[in-house]
């Protein structure tokens, strides 16, 4: 690859751009995530990309080799550094790749500039989701002290869930008051920019411009990735107008390094065929199970069709492909995916539980039910005909690019809620 040093005119500094394969019909540019390695973390993927691609990486200011400072790394202000960068180097339209934080930027970038973007790659990115939700806990690998820390790995999602998910105001700072004056992101963050970078990457609101994704995209995810989990990349894939998610099974939260096979044989054919080349998967059948109940067991998973699933005193349970009449979760951490819950009376009945839902509907003359519990929702429907979600003690609900549909509320939710008998949704 050719290197060249050019000063960039949103920071007023230097940055570097790199560029193999020119001449080739189409163009790529390669976006990095979080790290001093910047573009070199491309570097088996251009191995094989110019062979066919006329190819662009950078190292984003304040990564790799160029310029550092203490200045707002923001997923706006990369989307304006790289469509400099597009104009001296690319020709449009052209495919854009991004991996992590370089997905939050690919994401804004496609929105704002739809016209330059052919197809679009987005891998492991994080943030998407509420930023309240419990697994925005990218951040603490930065060791940003002013954020529930990260836990170990081996308790478990929902075991985090059940520790992260509070009231708003036990956070000590709002993230936007950071990063906005230098003299809190030097006090908070050290000036440091992977942590502004990081910090603007999670803190990135989206919910109101996926829709603007006109491109064709290959939401990449691997598949045990701890640090964004796959639930992230399901969202966004159902978020966005024309996406389909491929998940890397062995790889974690940098694919294109742990299985760089793996990783070319699902991009190659999007960017030969885009989402024609993408495999679409198939819900597996539901199987009538009757009535059932977990009673303090760990890693239960249920699916199929059920009339009433009660779960008490039950750690890290799953129910998923399910049909479930009537669902009752007391003392007990669950995650639900692509599940269809209710039928009668109320769908969901909480009591001092945590509930990470996914892909989900819930409906009933009252949707959901909960006491004293942690509810977590992505790309969750609600249809309550008196109530989406009531709260005889208090609870707190996580919203991320949900529908509700209730007599107190009607329409796409993402948004935090702490409720009580005083105010139902």
């Amino acid at each position: 690859m050719q290197a060249y040093r050019i000063e960039e005119p949103v920071f007023g500094g230097h940055m570097v751009v790199y560029e193999a394969g020119r001449g080739q019909p189409r163009s790529v540019l390669l976006v990095h995530g979080i790290g001093q390695g910047g573009a070199r973390d491309w570097r088996e993927t251009v191995a094989w990309l110019r062979q066919s691609f006329h190819v662009v990486a950078v190292d984003l200011p304040g990564f790799g080799a160029s310029a550092k400072a203490n200045v707002l790394y923001s997923p706006t202000n990369y989307a304006r550094v790289l469509n400099h960068v597009a104009g001296r180097y690319l020709r449009r339209p052209f495919v854009l790749v991004g991996h992590s934080m370089g997905a939050v930027v690919s994401l804004r970038y496609a929105a704002t500039y739809a016209q330059d973007v052919e197809r679009l790659v987005v891998i492991d990115a994080p943030g998407i989701l509420h930023r309240y939700s419990v697994t925005s806990h990218f951040l603490a690998q930065l060791g940003m002290a002013f954020v529930p820390p990260w836990l170990d790995p081996v308790e478990g999602l929902l075991d985090v869930a059940r520790k992260l998910l509070v009231p708003l105001e036990r956070l000590r700072f709002e993230p936007q008051i950071i990063l906005a004056s230098p003299q809190m992101r030097d006090s908070v963050l050290g000036g440091d920019p992977a942590r502004i970078a990081g910090l603007a990457a999670v803190s990135e609101d989206l919910s109101a411009d996926l829709p603007e994704v006109r491109a064709e995209t290959l939401v990449l995810w691997g598949g045990k990735d701890l640090l964004v989990p796959v639930r992230t990349g399901k969202v966004l894939a159902a978020q966005l107008p024309r996406a389909r998610l491929q998940l890397i099974e062995r790889a974690g939260h940098t694919p294109m390094l742990e299985a760089p096979e793996a990783f070319r044989a699902a991009l190659a054919p999007f960017l030969e065929r885009g989402l024609a080349g993408v495999p679409r998967a198939l819900p597996a059948p539901l199987l009538r199970q009757g009535s059932e109940q977990c009673l303090r067991e760990r890693h239960r998973v249920y699916e199929g069709d059920y009339d009433v699933l009660t779960i008490e005193g039950c750690r890290q349970t799953t129910i998923r492909n399910a049909r479930v009449r009537e669902l009752r979760i007391l003392d007990s951490i669950v995650t639900i995916e692509d599940s269809h819950i209710g039928g009668g009376e109320t769908g969901m009945h909480a009591s001092n539980s945590t509930v990470v839902a996914t892909g989900v509907r819930v409906e009933g003359e009252v949707a959901i039910t909960a006491r004293a519990s942690r509810l977590d929702l992505a790309a969750v429907v609600l249809v309550g005909r008196r109530a989406a979600v009531t709260a005889p003690e208090r609870s707190h609900v996580v919203f991320s690019f949900s529908r509700v549909q209730s007599p107190n509320l009607k329409g796409e939710v993402h948004a935090f809620f702490t409720l009580g008998p005083e105010n139902p949704l």
